[in-house]
Order: structure tokens, then C-alpha cells, then sequence
């Protein structure tokens, strides 16, 4: 596939990079678009987003969105048009006879909270027979595919465009092979963070991001990772464990240990893998 023709599966940030028009012509095609203009969000969510999970946050047809970007210069791939091969889904998986466990995420979303410590927390405690009905404002896209890689199969449910729910279960009930941690991911021994520090010495980079509401601590760590040196570590404040972050950081091979100093500070040390 050329750098101009896309398919369902294209990134938006490839989208973006190609033509800098992409931007105005999706915010001209659907209001929820607009979250591009903001450099931060689209920073976010841009390079974690397909055409295809792009179309069923925002509610918008697939054959629209080629349409408007056939119309600014793409070349549409017709062998993959409508190929969209994200996640698996439970159309096909008898969630019905399951008994729903519900956690309605919308009050956190208003305080500008992060309800994943929650969420992940009510999957981790399912039992069997039981499915995870959540309640949000929108398709949660990066809690689709996270969930995914632990065994779980989704439905999403549309009922108005502000009320969305998602169901979660689980392939197989008894062969669920890696079983969530909500509190003990990546975290280290005192000593061991302790003396990661001293290797790095002064080869280290701060930065304190519990001032900032979410999701401007992730964007603003991984826009710093993205000019860290090979041989330097960013020593980073945190006032929460950044459960998502530190899925990311695990796929763009870099190594974080974490030290817990109270509940609302958590220090993080990031750095390349050897």
C-alpha cells in the first residue's frame, strides 16, 4: 500500500502526517471529530486508533469516512475496504445466559477521573457465569483492545449518542490464561528503584505531571519518551499508576519500574530496554 492509499485499518495519525487537511475534513464530517484539533488529545489517541475504531467512536459510516478522504486525495485499497479485523466481538458469543455485573463509569468521566482502576478491578472479581455491563458516554476503544489481549470478547450497545454500554466476558470461561493485576503492575522493591536511580545518576530527566487532569499526564510522558536519549531514564510524579501507560510503554519496548510513596504519589523510572 502506498503512503496515499488507506484502508480500515490505517492509522488516523498516518492519516494526519500524510495531509494536514485530514483534520478539518473529519471535524467537517463529524462533530466528535473535533477532539483532533486539540493537539494534546489527538497526540493521545491518533497513533492508537484505526480508521475502523475511529468510525464506531464517533457513530460515523465507514463508507462516509473513505468517501470524505477520497475527496482531499486518498486512494481507497477496494481489497481491504471492508476488511475490519480490530478486535473480536460478541455477536457471536452467548452472553445472554450470562448474569451482568454493572459499573456505571459516567459520574468519573464527568469529575475528569479516570475509571480504569475501577473497571479493571470489577473484571478482575467476575465470576463464572458472570459478564462485565459498562456503562459509559462512548465506545471505549483502548479498554477494547486491552482487554482483548487478556481474553475477553465485547458487545457494544448504542443507545443514544451519549449513552453507550459495552459488555465484557470471557472467551472461555475456565481458560482465561492471564489474569488482571490492579495493584501490583510494575512495581518495585524500594531498594531496586532506589538503586536504579543511582545508576542513571545525573543521566535522568524529571517530570511531575500530578498538576495535570487526564489525559494530559499520559500524552505529556509519551511525548517526553519520544526524545529521550537511549542512555537516559525519565524519573516521572505521578498521583496515580497509570495502568494504561504502562501497557503502552510495555509495547514501545521500554522498561518502568514503580515506587509507591502514598496513596496520591507514585514515582515512576522509565527507560529503553537493553
Amino acid at each position: 500500500m502506498n503512503s496515499g492509499q488507506i484502508n480500515l485499518q490505517t492509522k488516523i495519525s498516518v492519516l494526519i502526517k500524510h495531509n494536514s487537511a485530514v483534520i478539518e475534513a473529519l471535524a467537517d464530517l463529524n462533530p466528535h471529530f473535533n477532539k483532533l484539533r486539540n493537539p494534546l488529545l489527538r497526540k493521545l489517541f491518533a497513533g492508537r486508533v484505526s480508521i475502523a475504531d475511529a468510525c464506531k467512536i464517533a457513530g460515523t459510516k465507514p463508507e462516509d469516512f473513505m468517501q470524505k478522504m477520497s475527496e482531499i486525495g486518498f486512494e481507497i485499497d477496494d481489497a481491504k475496504r471492508l476488511e475490519d479485523n480490530t478486535v473480536l466481538s460478541l455477536k457471536d458469543f452467548s452472553f445472554q445466559d450470562l448474569e451482568p455485573v454493572t459499573l456505571d463509569v459516567r459520574a468519573f468521566i464527568n469529575r475528569q477521573e479516570d475509571p480504569l482502576k475501577q473497571i479493571l478491578h470489577a473484571i478482575e472479581n467476575l465470576q463464572q457465569q458472570q459478564c462485565l455491563k459498562l456503562i459509559n458516554t462512548f465506545e471505549p476503544i483502548p479498554l477494547i483492545h486491552l482487554l482483548a489481549k487478556k481474553g475477553f470478547k465485547h458487545h457494544v450497545e448504542r443507545q443514544n449518542p451519549n449513552l453507550v454500554i459495552t459488555w465484557f466476558a470471557k472467551q472461555e470461561q475456565d481458560q482465561l490464561k492471564e489474569k488482571i493485576k490492579t495493584n501490583d503492575v510494575f512495581e518495585s522493591a524500594h531498594d531496586e528503584f532506589n538503586q536504579q536511580l543511582q545508576v542513571f545518576g545525573d543521566d535522568i530527566i524529571t517530570q511531575d505531571v500530578r498538576h495535570l487532569e487526564m489525559p494530559l499526564p499520559m500524552v505529556s510522558i509519551l511525548q517526553s519518551l519520544e526524545k529521550l536519549p537511549q542512555a537516559k531514564a525519565l524519573y516521572v510524579k505521578h498521583k496515580k499508576v497509570p495502568l494504561i501507560l504502562l501497557e503502552q510503554l510495555k509495547e514501545r519496548g521500554f522498561t518502568c519500574l514503580m515506587q509507591r510513596v502514598d496513596d496520591k504519589n507514585i514515582n515512576l523510572l522509565i527507560f529503553h530496554h537493553d
